[in-house]
């Protein structure tokens, strides 16, 4: 803490030459004849003589009660800045009170008996000074220094987020106190291979996660912070790649979680239905010998050679857009021979966890499938189409099947009658 002498602190005034020997700090009398100085912010003549105080303004920044004690100039949060006015000790000189008149805008100084001591001492104010005007010609300045306010907190509108490469999302920033200097923020990110952020705008761009930050600039070191997750989305839905040809979709059409069993769909069709039989079946005129739409013998239909889905007619892209599909046959055989199988449960759901050569995996559900009007099998089996017909006879299609029961073969591929309900996991490139 500094030391200076008061009797240093001389004021030319005709009639009133007495050196300060006490002054008022924060509201503290000191009488050692030293005036103790931290945090000052005040100047009078170029000499320190206040100390910082955080008080409400009045209507009048630099009156209260029409009175104030000259020697101490205190700095308020609202940038503004006051006088204490208590009317009862003098600080710039010892043992007189400063009584401002707003009317006059004079000071008038008392003795401590009472006494009148000087008058027309003329007052200017303005925003960042006082101007004491004695008779003789003499001035006084008092000059302000406001007290730097830091930025105490920052809070970010989120704390994390999700994204898809290639998306971006808005952040805003709100610094306090709202009087703070100084408000500006940077903004960083912690990996911006996954995400960059531009006046807290974050684009993302590969998957990964990063943290973004936003820190005031005042040097308070004051920072808020917003975790990104960047996960791989195809058109609004999240895939998953298993170091194979095709990145696979993380649950199947239809579903809100990898759990959920999702729709079931006939092949070739692109909307769920009550009842799965034949004479439901878009593709036929009643019957498995009535085909309309990949045939390639004319014993079952009309023939027209088509073997693959087209994308209108997939379930996967009619229902999900972009570059989703459904597996081709070959698409469904590498699934089937370059992972690992795992019959789990995820969330009480059954079915199999696959893993491919990279670590990563995706969850196949039982989820059964369904003839008719009635779902069987859910829990102990499943089925998912492929976009491939079915071979010897055009009413089957390809599917991806698995079951929980170990005989025969647990997963692999096979086919089954189109006029089916089966589930639908899609891929895409």
């Amino acid at each position: 803490m500094k030391k200076l002498t008061l009797s240093a602190l001389l004021l030319a005034a005709t009639v009133l030459t007495t050196a300060v020997q006490a002054q008022v700090i924060n509201g503290d009398l000191n009488h050692n004849g030293e005036l103790d100085v931290d945090d000052v912010t005040l100047l009078i003549d170029g000499y320190l003589t206040g100390e910082t105080e955080s008080l409400k303004p009045t209507v009048n920044p630099y009156m209260v009660d029409n009175s104030l004690i000259a020697g101490t100039w205190y700095s308020s949060k609202t940038n503004s800045t006051i006088f204490n006015a208590d009317g009862t000790f003098g600080g710039m000189l010892q043992g007189l009170t400063y009584k401002y008149m707003p009317f006059q805008k004079h000071i008038l100084m008392y003795g401590p008996d009472g006494s009148f001591a000087q008058a027309n001492v003329v007052l200017e104010l303005t925003a960042d000074s006082m101007l004491l005007k004695w008779p003789d010609g003499t001035c006084h300045l008092m000059t302000r220094t406001q007290p730097k306010e830091y930025v105490s907190s920052i809070e970010l509108s989120q704390t994390s987020v999700e994204m898809a490469p290639n998306t971006s999302v808005q952040l805003t920033a709100t610094v306090y106190p709202a009087y703070a200097d100084d408000k500006s923020v940077s903004w960083s990110s912690s990996d911006k291979r996954v995400a960059t952020v531009d006046n807290g705008t974050v684009y993302a761009h590969h998957v990964g996660t990063a943290t973004i930050t936003c820190e005031a600039l005042d040097g308070s070191g004051v920072k808020d912070t917003c975790f990104v997750t960047v996960k791989p989305y195809n058109n609004g839905y999240e895939y998953v790649d298993l170091d194979l040809s095709v990145k696979w979709a993380t649950m199947n059409i239809g579903a809100n979680a990898p759990e959920d069993y999702g729709d079931y769909f006939a092949w070739g069709e692109t909307e769920p239905k009550d009842y799965y039989d034949w004479s439901t079946y878009k593709w036929c005129e009643g019957s498995d010998d009535t085909l309309t739409k990949y045939c390639t013998s004319s014993k079952y239909g009309t023939v027209d050679n088509k073997t693959t889905l087209k994308l209108s007619d997939d379930a996967a892209h009619a229902n999900w857009g972009g570059t989703w599909r459904m597996p081709t046959l070959d698409e469904i055989k590498e699934l089937r021979d370059n992972c690992s199988w795992e019959w789990t449960t995820q969330k009480g759901v059954e079915g199999y966890k696959v893993t491919g050569p990279n670590g990563n995996s995706i969850f196949l559900p039982a989820a059964g499938s369904r003839w008719d009007g009635n779902l069987g099998g859910a829990g102990k089996y499943g089925y998912c189409w492929s976009s491939s017909l079915g071979p010897y006879y055009d009413g089957n299609a390809y599917h991806l099947f698995f079951n929980s029961r170990g005989t025969y073969l647990p997963f692999g591929v096979d086919y089954d009658s189109r006029s089916g309900g089966h589930s639908v996991r899609a891929v895409c490139p």
